[in-house]
């Protein structure tokens, strides 16, 4: 995303251009099939991992949420598709943090206590419009990526309580890793053409972790707002997206196909994790040969200077888009890899990275 908004959109300090990182792939310790022999999963949306090491997958088509045993056998299915209380709409981003599972459903975002190994009891209803990002437990509340107009101002940012009350935190541009609704503003357009809009969040004790999906901009700050900080970077896999003619003429001819093709020419980023040691950012690369997206994951210390760069190996999509889940005791990043399967559902398959 360079042309004309390359003074405000991607142009970085020449301290963090490319930063020496060690270079290195790593291999799962772990890898589970997820068994479609009982019940078929339609649409994996998202899963978490509790520390017993129970799976749940929110089934974006099927409505309802799927329990898998550590080996991925199915424990049980809570839920179906409708409208009532103990229905889904289209059940999406999912965390888990002991002992709660918070489950992003269209308008609202339900909160389930684990009360055993299969039970989940709901403790609160939470509504959240137009929610575009994960949605992350902290403490009794979830952060969310959502658009609110307030007296105060545009967020995007807001921390909301099992209560159902809103704390906003992050202005819309910061979202976008802009200073100014000005600099946002002169950017809006081309920040578009290369990007979903999807956001990622991640909260190690009394700070949140920010990135969009195609900036490679971590904003950070505190729970309760301030402090707000950025630190970005670029790395030797990490292609870095630009704006051109083409795109621009792709774009307002609504080509579809052909914007596809520039676009897979970049790197997306899909996912951010922290722990007390690091801030670790996950992008992915297509790969024309396979027709598929590999799978990379960048640590920072939290200075924001780039420690390594490690390719996940096995971690493959035919979508650039990943789901993950970060164990933070165990320090296993966990990722979903999807592949074609046979005519009735897809191959899914948890894979366990040992970052620490």
């Amino acid at each position: 995303m360079r042309s004309r908004i390359s003074s405000a959109l991607l142009v970085f300090p020449l301290l963090a251009t490319l930063l020496p990182a060690q270079d290195q792939e790593l291999s799962p310790a772990t890898a589970v099939k997820i068994s479609q022999a009982e019940a078929l999963i339609l649409y994996a949306s998202d899963f978490a991992i509790a520390e017993d090491g129970v799976i749940f997958i929110p089934d974006g088509k099927d409505g309802n949420i799927k329990l898998y045993e550590p080996d991925g056998t199915l424990l049980k299915v809570i839920g179906r598709r409708g409208p009532g209380p103990e229905e889904f709409r289209a059940p999406a981003f999912c965390d888990y943090k002991t002992p709660f599972l918070s489950v992003l459903d269209l308008f609202k975002v339900h909160i389930y206590e684990r009360k055993g190994r299969a039970d989940l009891a709901k403790v609160a209803e939470i509504s959240c419009m137009a929610c575009t990002s994960d949605v992350i437990l902290s403490g009794k509340g979830v952060l969310v990526d959502a658009f609110v107009h307030h007296n105060d101002g545009k967020f995007s940012l807001t921390l909301r309580s099992f209560a159902d009350t809103v704390k906003h935190l992050l202005p819309s541009y910061r979202r976008y890793g802009f200073k100014s609704e000005r600099e946002y503003k002169v950017s809006y357009l081309d920040l578009h053409m290369l990007t979903s809009g999807r956001g990622y969040l991640s909260v190690w004790e009394n700070r949140v972790y920010f990135i969009l999906d195609a900036r490679p901009i971590v904003t950070n700050f505190n729970l309760d707002g301030s402090e707000i900080a950025t630190f970005r970077t670029l790395s030797p896999n990490y292609r870095e997206p630009r704006i051109n003619a083409r795109i621009r003429d792709n774009f307002s001819k609504r080509r579809s196909s052909e914007l596809i093709t520039e676009r897979n020419k970049v790197s997306k980023i899909t996912g951010i994790l922290a722990d007390d040691q690091m801030v670790g950012v996950l992008f992915c690369n297509y790969d024309a040969p396979s027709d598929t997206w590999k799978l990379y994951l960048q640590r920072f210390d939290k200075a924001g200077k780039l420690v390594s760069e490690s390719l996940l190996r096995e971690a493959v999509n035919y979508r650039a888009i990943f789901s993950y889940y970060f164990q933070r005791e165990s320090g296993v990043l966990y990722v979903m890899a999807e592949r074609y399967g046979d005519e009735t559902t897809d191959d899914y398959r948890i894979l366990g990275y040992k970052l620490r």
